[in-house]
C-alpha cells in the first residue's frame, strides 16, 4: 500500500517561511537586488502553492531558474571565486529549493541549508547588532525545524518558537564552556572578497575628489585606545600610505614602496633591518591599541614614527604599517610610536631622491614656472615653504564641492578654481615643492577624531585626511599640511565643525547619529550604543587573551603537557559523568506512556499483517477498518481498543498490563 503524500501543515509553512524571510534580510546588504526579487517571488509561490491555487513547478521551469540564477551570477560577480560569489550562489539554491519541497526530507533540507547560511553572515559582520539578528535568526530557524514536527491543533502557534528559545538558553553554558576549551584554529584556506565590495575607504591611489568623496560618508574606519592621555587633536595624523608616484592626475604608490610590502618589511619580533638605523628616536613612546574595521587592504594606520607591538604586523621602508594579510574581518594590533623623531638626517640614498622629485613632463606648466622663479627669490627650503602656505592661507577656499579639474588639475587649482579639498592642497604641495628640486611625497591616512567619554578614540571615514613630507638637509622627512594654512580650526577640531552646514558632508550616511551630536539625549545615546559596540568588539578580538588567561589561571602555566592533562581530565571527568547517568535507575514510565507503548506494539502488529494505519486515523475508526476486512478479528479488537480509549481518555486508572495480556493473546496473521 503506497504511503500518503507529505504536506506541510499550516503552522510549520508559517515558521519555515518566517525564518527564510530572516535569513534573507540577514544577508540583504551584500546580495544583489535581483535576488532578492527572486526570493520574495519564492515566497509568494510557496503561499500559492499551499492554497492549491498554483501548480508547482516543472522540471522545465526549474531548470530555466537555475539557469537564470546562474547567468545573473555571472553577470553580477564575473568570477565565482569569492565569499559574495558563494554567499549568492548558496542563497539561490536556498530560494530554488523552498520551491520544490515535496517531501519532509526536502523541509529539512530547507530548515538546515538555513542555519549555514545564517552562520555564514559573521563573516561579513561581527558587530553586537548583526550577533544579535543572527541569534535571532537561528532560534527562527530552529523554530522552522520545530514546527515541521507540529500540527495546527489548538491555539498553540507561538508554541515552536517558545521551545526554540527554551533551547536556545539552554545552549548557552555549553557555548561558553566551547568558548574558554575550544582553540581557535587558522583558517586552512581564505575565500578572497571581491575587490568591489571594498569597504568606503582610502585607496592606494589619490586623484581630485576621493577624499573630498569620503567626507560624505559617517562609516567606522577605526577606534584607538591609549595607555596614557590622548595627545592633542592637532597632533593625532594617523599614517596609512605614502604617495610617491605622480602621472598628472593621480597620486599612486611607487614601484619602490609595493616592492617593499612583499619585501623590505620589518616584522614585529624579527631583528632590526638595517635602514631602522636612519630613525632617531627621542623621548618616551606613546603607546596604543587599534581597533580597525574590515577593509579588504593591507596597510594599517598609526601615529608618527610608529613601531608594532603585534604579531603579524610590519614596519616598512616608507615608514608605515602593514598587516601579513588583508583585512576581511576587525582587527585588533598594538603600536608604540615616537612623537619626537628624525626620518633619514643623514641624507637620502640617490634612487629615493629620484622618486620624490619625479614629475610627469607636459603638465601644469604655469606651476612649473612659479616654482622656478619662487626657488630663485628664497634663500632656503624652508622660506619657500612658507611662501607658498601664505598662498594658500590668503586666497583659497576649503570646501567639500570642489570643481572639476581638466588636465592641468595643479595649474587650474593653484591659478583659476582656488577651492578645494585635502588632497588638492596636498598634491599641489607636493608637486610645486619638486617642481621647486625639493624631495616630497603626500602622505595619505586620517587626521583627528571623535574623543569619546569613555576615554578613547573613534576615527570615522570622514576624518580622511592627506598632508605632505619635504625632505629637508639635516632635519630629514617634515610633515606639513598645507590644510592648516587654509583652515586650522579642521586640524584643531574636526571636519564638521569646519563643513558641518555643507549639503556634501554626510551625504552618503543620512541616518547616522553623528549628524544628531548637538541634540543632548540623542547624543547620549549615541555614545552609549558606540561604547558598547567597542567592548563588544574587544571581547570578540580579545578570544585568545581570554582563553589564555582562564587557562594560565586554571593550569598555571601553559606547557604542553599540562594542557593535554588538564584535557585528559576534563574528557575523562564528562565520559565518568555520563557512566553515572547510564548507571542511574530510570525514571519509572507513567501509566499513560505505558498504555501508548501497548497500543503502538498493537498498530505495528496490525501493520505486518498488511493494515497499516492511516495518517490522521483514531483508533476507533482504524479498529473498524481492519474488522470490516478481518471479521475473525472483530470482536477482539473492538474491545481492546475500547479498552485504550477508556483508559486514556476517560479518565478510568489505567491498567497497562491487562492491555498487554489481551493484546499478546491476539492472533494477527497476514490475510489470504
Amino acid at each position: 500500500m503506497t504511503s500518503p503524500v507529505w504536506k506541510i501543515h499550516r503552522n510549520g509553512l508559517f515558521w519555515l517561511l518566517v525564518a527564510f524571510a530572516a535569513v534573507i534580510v540577514l544577508h540583504a546588504d551584500h546580495l544583489p537586488s535581483w535576488i532578492l526579487l527572486a526570493a520574495s517571488v519564492a515566497t509568494i509561490w510557496r503561499i500559492q502553492l499551499y492554497r492549491s491555487a498554483w501548480r508547482p513547478p516543472s522540471r522545465l521551469i526549474k531548470t530555466g531558474l537555475l539557469g537564470l540564477c546562474l547567468a545573473g551570477l555571472v553577470v553580477e560577480y564575473g568570477s565565482p571565486i569569492g565569499l559574495e560569489p558563494m554567499v549568492a550562489l548558496l542563497v539561490s539554491a536556498y530560494l530554488l529549493k523552498l520551491l520544490e519541497m515535496h517531501h519532509r526530507r526536502d523541509a529539512y533540507l530547507v530548515v538546515f541549508l538555513a542555519f549555514f547560511i545564517t552562520a555564514l553572515d559573521a563573516l561579513f559582520d561581527q558587530s553586537i547588532g548583526n550577533t544579535l539578528y543572527i541569534i535571532g535568526c537561528l532560534s527562527l530557524v530552529l523554530a522552522a525545524l520545530l514546527g515541521l514536527h507540529g500540527s495546527d491543533a489548538g491555539n498553540r502557534h507561538l508554541r515552536p518558537l517558545g521551545q526554540a528559545m527554551a533551547i536556545m538558553v539552554q545552549a548557552l553554558p555549553l557555548m561558553l564552556l566551547l568558548f574558554i576549551f575550544m582553540p581557535r584554529l587558522g583558517a586552512l584556506w581564505s575565500v578572497p572578497m571581491q575587490q568591489q565590495s571594498a569597504k568606503t575607504g582610502i585607496t592606494d591611489t589619490m586623484s581630485p575628489g576621493d577624499f573630498s568623496r569620503l567626507g560624505r560618508s559617517g562609516e567606522l574606519a577605526f577606534r584607538v585606545s591609549f595607555e596614557e592621555a590622548i595627545p592633542a587633536q592637532q597632533n593625532l595624523y594617523w599614517r596609512g600610505l605614502v604617495l610617491a608616484e605622480f602621472d598628472g592626475r593621480t597620486w599612486s604608490r611607487s614601484p619602490l614602496s609595493r616592492f617593499q610590502d612583499s619585501g623590505l618589511v620589518q616584522w614585529y619580533g624579527e631583528p632590526p633591518k638595517s635602514w631602522d638605523q636612519l630613525i632617531e628616536r627621542k623621548g618616551e613612546p606613546l603607546a596604543f591599541s587599534v581597533v580597525i574595521e574590515p577593509t579588504q587592504q593591507r596597510w594599517l594606520y598609526a601615529l608618527d614614527t610608529p613601531k608594532p607591538d603585534s604579531e603579524g604586523v610590519g614596519l616598512t621602508r616608507d615608514y608605515r604599517l602593514i598587516s601579513a594579510y588583508p583585512l576581511r574581518s576587525k582587527k585588533q594590533y598594538r603600536v608604540n610610536s615616537w612623537p619626537e623623531h628624525r626620518l633619514e638626517p643623514q641624507g637620502l640614498p640617490p634612487q629615493h631622491r629620484t622618486v620624490y622629485l619625479q614629475l610627469p613632463e607636459e603638465f601644469n606648466p604655469r606651476t612649473r614656472e612659479l616654482a622656478s622663479r619662487w626657488r630663485k627669490m628664497v634663500s632656503d627650503d624652508l622660506e619657500l615653504v612658507s611662501r607658498v602656505l601664505t598662498l594658500y592661507n590668503s586666497e583659497f577656499v576649503y570646501t567639500l564641492q570642489p570643481p572639476l579639474l581638466g588636465k592641468h588639475s595643479v595649474d587650474e587649482f593653484l591659478f583659476d578654481s582656488q577651492r578645494g579639498f585635502c588632497e588638492h592642497f596636498a598634491g599641489s604641495f607636493v608637486f610645486f615643492m619638486r617642481a621647486a628640486g625639493i624631495p616630497a611625497r603626500v602622505v595619505a591616512g586620517y587626521q583627528g577624531g571623535e574623543r569619546h567619554p569613555d576615554d578613547y578614540l573613534v576615527v570615522r571615514q570622514y576624518d580622511a585626511h592627506a598632508w605632505a613630507e619635504i625632505w629637508l638637509e639635516d632635519r630629514g622627512w617634515v610633515r606639513v599640511d598645507p590644510t592648516a594654512a587654509v583652515a586650522p580650526q579642521r586640524i584643531e577640531q574636526d571636519l564638521q565643525s569646519v563643513l558641518g552646514d555643507e549639503t556634501d558632508f554626510l551625504a552618503d550616511s543620512p541616518v547616522s547619529l553623528v549628524r544628531f551630536r548637538h541634540i543632548g539625549w540623542l547624543n547620549q545615546l549615541r555614545l552609549q550604543i558606540e561604547s558598547l559596540n567597542y567592548n563588544w568588539a574587544l571581547w570578540v578580538l580579545g578570544y585568545d587573551q581570554i582563553q589564555t588567561a582562564f587557562l594560565r589561571n586554571l593550569l598555571g602555566d601553559n606547557s604542553p603537557w599540562r594542557i593535554a592533562l588538564a584535557l585528559t581530565g576534563v574528557g575523562g571527568g564528562l565520559l565518568l559523568l555520563l557512566g553515572l547517568w547510564m548507571l542511574l535507575p530510570r525514571r519509572r514510565e507513567r501509566p499513560r506512556d505505558l498504555l501508548d507503548r501497548e497500543f503502538l506494539r498493537l498498530c505495528q502488529k496490525l501493520e505486518k499483517a498488511g493494515f497499516p494505519r492511516q495518517v490522521g486515523e483514531g483508533p476507533r475508526d482504524y479498529a473498524q477498518r481492519v474488522a470490516e476486512s478481518r471479521p475473525e478479528l472483530g470482536r477482539e479488537l473492538v474491545e481492546v481498543t475500547r479498552m485504550y480509549e477508556t483508559m486514556r481518555y476517560a479518565g478510568e486508572t489505567p491498567d497497562a498490563r491487562t492491555l498487554a495480556r489481551i493484546i499478546l493473546s491476539l492472533r494477527i496473521n497476514r490475510s489470504g
